[in-house]
């Protein structure tokens, strides 16, 4: 897996994602969270879409917390505008399935078990994981 690092926000699909989180909130995390869970559990799951869930969930865990040490700094201002629209405690389920999955079987991890840094990439996403208990 090439990229600047194993983060959550440290490829081009989360900073996509990120980027239409700002206009579109709440409604973006549930949507790429969504995304993944309504997924036959036998379909196959793109990075891309990984990618997103992953952004999703570093919002949800930044909203239910109030704290975006983990968020770019350019999706501060976002965050502060939509925390109060996420439902942070409802989405809290959906953001650990959909990270579970994506850690379990995904493209995305298909990619990092090429590299170096599989296991640093795992555990940030187990690290995320931890975030997400209610």
């Amino acid at each position: 897996m090439s990229g600047d690092g194993t983060g959550t926000f440290d490829n081009d699909d989360a900073m996509e994602w990120l980027s239409g989180f700002g206009s579109d909130g709440a409604t973006a995390a549930q949507g790429a969270l969504e995304a993944i869970t309504e997924m036959d559990p036998l379909d196959y799951l793109e990075a891309e879409i990984a990618a997103h869930a992953l952004a999703a969930a570093e919002i949800v865990a930044a909203s239910r917390y109030g704290d975006g040490s983990r968020l770019p700094k350019e999706a501060l201002p976002s965050l502060k505008e939509n925390a109060s629209k996420i439902d942070a405690a409802k989405l809290l389920s959906t953001a650990r399935k959909a990270v579970n999955r994506v850690l379990k079987n995904s493209e995305l991890r298909e990619q990092w078990e090429d590299s170096p840094d599989i296991e640093e990439w795992e555990d940030d996403v187990r690290e995320l994981l931890e975030r997400l208990k209610g």
